[in-house]
């Protein structure tokens, strides 16, 4: 959409709240992956005259793509001014508590295939022959059709091609195939707006789809391979291609130190001056790679930090968050902290809140078609035809917000499901480099690192917000060892 329909479209969210708009921050041509924007600055700037109580986007990534800069920034806003950022789209962000919801929702999807394969074994073989839908969760690209036949629950159904679903599959396949880089993948379906589960397009939401056959028409049903379950909507030699460049990459990942993951990127800062840990590395006369995080500072002599080794701090801090689940009174907490977001995300007040903006569009669709047919010259139509397009734009996306929302509504959670989830989580190996990254992706939200200990601030568990940190407050967590924050660990076995 348009940055004018976009605006558009927030000064009427804006009109039916009752909010005056006083100033409107445009960023024409740039990206919401970083705060580097003129307008953005302005807008930070201008907040603390204290002349606004909001800042509207028509989505949550219009604001930061960067779920470590949209935390910041709107705990700033909302600590230092008391200004709240909205979406004219979206009830509630991701970055409220969503990182570990939808780790849960992943985990739950995979459990009830699992229960779902063993009740139903038995009768497999047969509908496997014929072709027919066994149950499950679908992968993304496919929908389900009916069939002329009925079976003991009714009809029996077939998977069928989405059209619309597919285009992104075979975007995602030949891109990556010609060595575009999964980030860059992402951030053009971003562009296009195209979202998944109502949300923008992260490289991981599709990154377990490049290695999944069911794209090309082969599903494994046991031990067999079945080809007349799901089409194919791949070809078989761009999968191929697209394995090759999977099994590439990873090659060269344990090989090349220019693609060494430093997983604490972002979230480690030195507990001396503040500063960003940043990668670093070296070959030693004998040839052996170092690698390890050093303070930013310190590279311009500035902080006396000493630089840490790369395996041993991901290893203690992705070990600490293992050990501080590992007790029960913090995996309930973290439970409670999910619950309390599902609830506010799936609750009436947002469901209500959607289905109130759609029926808003639709009206204005109708009086743009009416305006249309009463035009009297083709400059006049090209404009209302113009914001038409944008109000189809608008009424698909908040349909697939509130799609998104029912469909959650429908699997009712609990915390005892969310303590099982987390039960299982913990049967990981903390050594595990994909493991670390599991946990500290989703769990860390910021490390500070002195030479002697390390505080470890997690993504819940503090009040429902996640606040901004200071050294003022790793010093006070430091004297107050015996009454720890809930959302932080001190831990000094490093």
């Amino acid at each position: 959409m348009t940055i004018e329909g976009q605006v558009r479209i927030c000064r009427e969210y804006a009109e039916s709240q009752g909010y005056n708009v006083l100033n409107i921050y445009p960023e024409k041509a740039k990206t919401g992956t970083n705060d580097s924007r003129p307008s953005f600055q302005r807008m930070i700037k201008d907040a603390a005259s204290g002349t606004f109580q909001y800042i509207i986007v028509y989505m949550f990534d219009r604001f930061a793509r960067n779920r470590h800069d949209s935390i910041l920034y709107k705990e700033m806003l909302r600590r230092d001014y008391g200004i709240k950022v909205v979406s004219a789209t979206q009830p509630i962000s991701d970055d409220e508590g969503g990182e570990f919801y939808e780790m849960f929702l992943e985990w739950n999807d995979e459990k009830y295939s699992q229960r779902l394969s063993k009740r139903v074994h038995d009768g497999l073989d047969t509908s496997v022959k014929n072709g027919t839908y066994c149950g499950g969760k679908l992968i993304y690209g496919y929908k389900l059709i009916d069939t002329d036949k009925r079976g003991n629950k009714g009809i029996i159904h077939r998977v069928a091609i989405d059209e619309e679903q597919a285009e992104v599959v075979r975007y995602i396949f030949t891109e990556y195939a010609h060595g575009t880089p999964k980030k860059e993948i992402a951030d053009e379906l971003n562009k296009r707006h195209v979202l998944y589960r109502g949300k923008p397009f992260k490289f991981r939401t599709f990154e377990n789809w490049l290695s999944n056959r069911k794209y090309t028409g082969d599903c494994m049903h046991g031990t067999r391979v079945c080809d007349h379950t799901y089409p194919a909507i791949i070809d078989k030699a761009t999968f191929a291609a697209v394995q090759k460049r999977l099994e590439k990459n990873k090659i060269l990942a344990g090989a090349n130190s220019a693609v060494e993951p430093y997983i604490l990127t972002g979230k480690a800062f030195c507990g001396y001056c503040g500063d960003s840990m940043t990668a670093g590395g070296g070959t030693s006369h004998t040839g052996q790679k170092h690698y390890y995080y050093i303070c930013h500072s310190k590279r311009k002599g500035g902080c006396h930090k000493s630089s840490e080794n790369k395996n041993t701090l991901e290893f203690t801090v992705a070990n600490a968050v293992y050990e501080f689940l590992s007790r029960r009174e913090n995996a309930e907490i973290a439970a409670q902290d999910t619950i309390n977001y599902y609830e506010q995300r799936t609750g009436e007040s947002s469901l209500r809140s959607i289905e109130a903006r759609i029926r808003h569009a639709q009206d204005e669709a109708a009086q743009l078609t009416n305006a249309f047919i009463l035009a009297r010259n083709d400059m006049l139509r090209a404009n209302i035809e113009k914001k038409m397009q944008e109000i189809e734009i608008l009424i698909k996306d908040l349909s697939a917000s509130k799609a998104q929302i029912e469909l959650e509504r429908g699997e009712k959670q609990t915390k005892e499901k969310i303590i099982d989830f987390i039960a299982e989580m913990l049967k990981g190996d903390p050594n595990d480099k994909e493991y670390q990254k599991l946990l500290i992706d989703n769990l860390v939200y910021k490390v500070f690192v002195y030479d002697d200990h390390i505080i470890t601030y997690l993504t819940f568990g503090n009040d429902k917000e996640i606040k901004e940190i200071s050294l003022a407050d790793n010093d006070k967590a430091i004297d107050e060892l015996k009454v720890q924050p809930l959302s932080s660990m001190v831990h000094h076995s490093y």
